[in-house]
């Protein structure tokens, strides 16, 4: 498959003990996305890994080309659906289960945000390493949790647990279920969801099933500056808008009233990945924490025009987020 390409694709999505609601999934379905929705979450999807090799010899944007790569080369289009190519039967055993746990990543986060309603979705991790924190512990383990926000009259905090398998595994899933429900509270708040999303290769395509867990009665309680979790989710997006700014590369645009910043980085077959923000939350990211709270506020209160259909971008794909990715 090619994220250049302008069409739709499904995922066969499963949903277990969860309880409705708004845009919610009342049954098992064939979830149809776009290339640019499953850009957008690899792009902004954030991995920890990456994030602890910052430092060295890596320009900005190489972790973000090897994502779009990688998705590439192992999911080729069979009809409407996604299925696993053939090219990764070539790869040994631990780089298909790299392959893997960067899907389970990017589909969760996908998943979250288009049937659940999830703004943002950050690694626990990632917010931590934006304080100076070690990873936490529980019971011995790391914890490997996915922070969800969306914004609401209530604060809603939701937890999920990415899991990238070759199979469908029950064990694994309810693994993920018992590492979800030990989230006891976030910044004070009963989680308002705690999930395990597995994604795998289905007999069909690729597949996604979401299990939702009990509500914790003991577990962890966590805690973090609002600040730091926006500029953990925004990280890499910005490394990219900044080092490309720093050499005046960037291009400035007016779109629909709203001034935005657009940066490209090569991506592989003589490509280029475009990506952009609002002005006002890139200027916001090097400034203070309260800037970063109120650019994060605009974002999610904006009004968009009832006349505009569909994101305030042109050629990309614009996120909830303001976030526009595009591949061209």
């Amino acid at each position: 498959m090619k994220l250049d390409e302008i069409r739709t694709y499904k995922l066969s999505v499963e949903a277990d003990g969860h309880s409705g609601g708004e845009g919610f999934l009342k049954e098992d379905t064939d979830l149809t996305i776009s290339g640019g929705e499953l850009l957008h979450a690899a792009v902004t999807c954030g991995i920890p890994e990456e994030r602890l090799m910052t430092g060295y010899s890596e320009k900005p944007g190489t972790g973000i080309s090897r994502r779009i790569s990688l998705v590439e080369y192992s999911l080729e289009a069979q009809g409407e659906y996604l299925r696993k190519s053939d090219r990764i039967l070539e790869l040994d055993e631990s780089m298909r289960s790299l392959i893997s746990y960067y899907l389970g990543m990017f589909i969760t986060k996908l998943v979250s945000g288009k049937v659940y309603g999830v703004d943002y979705l950050v690694p626990l991790q990632l917010v931590r390493l934006e304080q100076g924190q070690e990873n936490l512990r529980y019971h011995g383990k790391r914890r490997r949790d996915m922070i969800g926000y969306r914004e609401g009259t209530d604060v809603c905090f939701s937890v999920w647990e990415a899991i990238g398998r070759s199979n469908n595994s029950g064990k694994a899933l309810k693994e993920g279920c018992k590492s979800a429900e030990e989230i006891l509270t976030v910044n004070g708040h009963t989680p308002c969801r705690a999930d395990s999303c597995m994604t795998y290769y289905g007999s069909r395509c690729l597949s996604v099933r979401v299990k939702t867990t009990a509500a914790a009665s003991e577990g962890l309680e966590i805690s973090f500056p609002p600040a730091a979790y926006f500029r953990a989710y925004y990280d890499a997006v910005y490394g990219i808008v900044r080092e490309c700014y720093e050499r005046e590369s960037v291009r400035n645009q007016m779109v629909f009233g709203e001034e935005r910043i657009e940066a490209e980085i090569p991506v592989s077959g003589g490509r280029k990945l475009y990506v952009g923000m609002p002005r006002r939350l890139f200027f916001a990211l090097e400034s203070d924490d309260e800037e970063v709270l109120m650019a994060a506020d605009e974002i999610m209160n904006k009004e968009k025009d009832p006349e505009i259909q569909g994101p305030v971008c042109t050629e990309a794909y614009c996120g909830r987020d303001g976030v526009s990715v595009s591949v061209r």
